[in-house]
């Protein structure tokens, strides 16, 4: 069970469990979540503010996940995102220009 120190709290991380394994359960115990996490199931989430772990299980797993680090906006020269508005997505998407 960890959280992801280094990343931001607008940063969703997304979590991807794929192979031949037996039930599994990711935990999200800081918000009450419990999910069945077998394979095919991806989850996104902010690593920074929902503690996450999944349980040991036995068989063959890959887990990709993906996130952001400073350090990766600062190396390609990108300023770090904001957090979405939902206002500014709806009036993005009934701008015709």
């Amino acid at each position: 069970l960890h959280c992801d120190a280094l990343s931001h709290a607008q940063w969703f991380d997304a979590m991807l469990s794929v192979g031949g394994y037996g039930p599994a359960r990711m935990w999200m115990p800081n918000i009450g979540i419990e999910i069945a996490y077998n394979s095919g199931v991806m989850v996104a989430a902010s690593g920074r503010i929902v503690w996450h772990g999944v349980d040991n299980v036995n068989g063959d797993r890959i887990s990709w996940v993906w996130y952001m680090w400073d350090d990766v906006h600062q190396f390609v020269d990108v300023p770090r995102a904001e957090y979405s508005k939902y206002m500014s997505i709806i009036d993005d998407s009934l701008s015709c220009t």
